[in-house]
C-alpha cells in the first residue's frame, strides 16, 4: 500500500513549459487519446423529455471561459442527483459532447438524464495553455458551480458523483482522492468546507501512474526535467488514497493498447486495501475508449459499460425518491 504525507504534496509545483508544437505531436501516435473530430451539436431536447442547456459558463480563469453542457430530467420531482463528466483526450484535445469510441455521446448522456439524473458535462483548460493541477481545479470549480446553483436546477447538492474516461478518469479520480486538499482547489475560489467534494467517483481507463512519456510532457509539462519525479508522484490519485474517501467504480477494457489495464487493477486494489467501496469492471475485448473491432460488439460494449454506472450511481448516489437535500 502506497502511504503518503499529504502536507508533504503540497508544496508549489514550478511550472516547466513544453512548446506547443510538442504538445500537438502527442497526439500523433495516439489518436484514440486526442479526439480532433468535430464535436456534435447539442439538441435543446431529446427522447423521454430530457433538455439541454448549452455552453454554460461556469468559470473564467486565465482569460479563458470554460463551459459545460447540461442535461435535465424531465420529472419535475426532486432534488436530483448529479454527475459531473470529464472528457478524455490526452489532456491537449477532446470535448464534453464526445467520449472514446461512443457514437453521438449526448444521447448517452441524455439516457443517463433520462434516469433521473441532472448531467453536467465540461469544458477544462488543455495543455499546452495550462498543466496540472489546472484540470483537477476546474472540475472542482464545476462541481462547485453546480450546488452554488442547485435550486436553479433541481440538483441534490449533497448527490454529487464525477465521472470520467481516460484523460478525464484520471482528473475524476483525482478529485476522488483529494476532498480538502489545498492545492487542488479552484484559483480564487472562496473555501467552503466540502463545497469541490463528491459522494461517487467512475474512473474509465484512466493513467494512474504518470510514467508515459506523453502523460508526462502533456499533463505535467515538465519532460525530463529533474523536478518530474515529483510531479508524477504529487499528480497520481494514488498518492491520496485513504480510507475517508467516497465510493469508486473503476472500469478498464481488457484490450486497452495505451493504458496498461493493470493500472487500473492495482489502483483499484489500493482502495480497496484502505477500506474504500470499489467495484473493478474489467471490459472484454475493450481496446481503450470501450473501442471494438466490430461494429455491434463496440455498441455492446457501451452499452453494458453506461448500465454498469448507472446501477453504480443509482447504489451511491441515490435516485432521485431516495435523495434530500
Amino acid at each position: 500500500m502506497l502511504r503518503v504525507s499529504i502536507a508533504r504534496l503540497t508544496p508549489k509545483i514550478p511550472k516547466i513549459a513544453v512548446p506547443a508544437h510538442m504538445a500537438l505531436v502527442l497526439c500523433l501516435p495516439t489518436p484514440a487519446l486526442c479526439q480532433r473530430a468535430p464535436p456534435p451539436a447539442l439538441p435543446a431536447t431529446f427522447a423521454n423529455g430530457v433538455t439541454t442547456r448549452a455552453d454554460i459558463p461556469y468559470r473564467t480563469i486565465d482569460g479563458e471561459t470554460l463551459t459545460l453542457d447540461l442535461y435535465l430530467p424531465s420529472m419535475r420531482k426532486g432534488p436530483h442527483p448529479a454527475v459531473v463528466f470529464v472528457h478524455g483526450g490526452g489532456f491537449v484535445s477532446g470535448h464534453s459532447r464526445m467520449m472514446g469510441a461512443a457514437t453521438n455521446f449526448p444521447e448517452h448522456l441524455a439516457a443517463l438524464a433520462a434516469r433521473g439524473f441532472v448531467v453536467a458535462s465540461i469544458q477544462y483548460r488543455l495543455a499546452p495553455k495550462a498543466y496540472f493541477p489546472a484540470q483537477v481545479r476546474d472540475a472542482k470549480a464545476a462541481i462547485a458551480w453546480l450546488r452554488d446553483h442547485a435550486a436553479d436546477y433541481n440538483v441534490a447538492p449533497s448527490r454529487v458523483a464525477i465521472w470520467g474516461s481516460s484523460a478525464g478518469g484520471t482528473i475524476a479520480a483525482t478529485v476522488g482522492t483529494t476532498c480538502g486538499v489545498e492545492m487542488f482547489e479552484p484559483e480564487g475560489a472562496a473555501r467552503t468546507k466540502g463545497k469541490t467534494c463528491v459522494q461517487a467517483v467512475a474512473d474509465w481507463f484512466g493513467p494512474i501512474t504518470m510514467d508515459s512519456p506523453l502523460i508526462t510532457a502533456a499533463y505535467l509539462g515538465c519532460a525530463t526535467h529533474p523536478d518530474c519525479d515529483t510531479r508524477r508522484h504529487v499528480a497520481s490519485p494514488a498518492s491520496y488514497v485513504r480510507h475517508e474517501m467516497p465510493p469508486f467504480l473503476v472500469l478498464h477494457g481488457d484490450s486497452d493498447e495505451l493504458v496498461p489495464i493493470d493500472q487500473s487493477r492495482q489502483f483499484a486494489k489500493l482502495l480497496k486495501t484502505a477500506q474504500v467501496d470499489t467495484t473493478l469492471t474489467i471490459v472484454a475485448g475493450a481496446k481503450h475508449g470501450l473501442k471494438a473491432v466490430d461494429p455491434a460488439q463496440q455498441r455492446s460494449i457501451i452499452d453494458d459499460a453506461m448500465a454498469t454506472l448507472e446501477t453504480f450511481l443509482g447504489r451511491t448516489i441515490g435516485s432521485p425518491a431516495t435523495v434530500t437535500r
